[in-house]
């Protein structure tokens, strides 16, 4: 009955060190309330562009890895190759990893990044 304490000891110690792990990893998944900041202090990415609907005038955003999903009414830009292609603007429609936003004008086309 030496063993009993040692033992125990070691399966909290698990059972803690778990707990920690899976309370760290849900906080990552969340999304976060601000845009990842950047290193230049530049225009942050959202996204990307996956589809364009002219006839609509709407943009479907793949948020692909970034955690940020900013909030209906967000003025959004599109860019490609350091170029503005069109200002957006995020609705409500949000499936992850996609979002939907509003084409206020411009011309954005698949590939674009678009950044807040």
């Amino acid at each position: 009955m030496r063993f009993f304490p040692v033992i125990l000891h070691f399966c909290l110690t698990i059972a803690v060190a778990a707990t920690c792990c899976v309370l760290w990893a849900s906080c990552e998944l969340q999304p976060r309330s601000t845009p990842p900041a950047t290193a230049t202090g530049g225009p942050r990415v959202i996204g990307e562009i996956a589809i364009v609907d002219e006839e609509q005038r709407f943009v479907l955003v793949d948020l692909d890895s970034y955690l940020y999903v900013p909030e209906a009414g967000t003025a959004l830009r599109a860019v490609n190759h350091g170029a503005e292609t069109a200002h957006l603007k995020a609705s409500p429609e949000q499936k992850r990893p996609f979002i939907a936003a509003d084409i206020l004008d411009g011309r954005p086309v698949v590939g674009d990044q678009v950044v807040q």
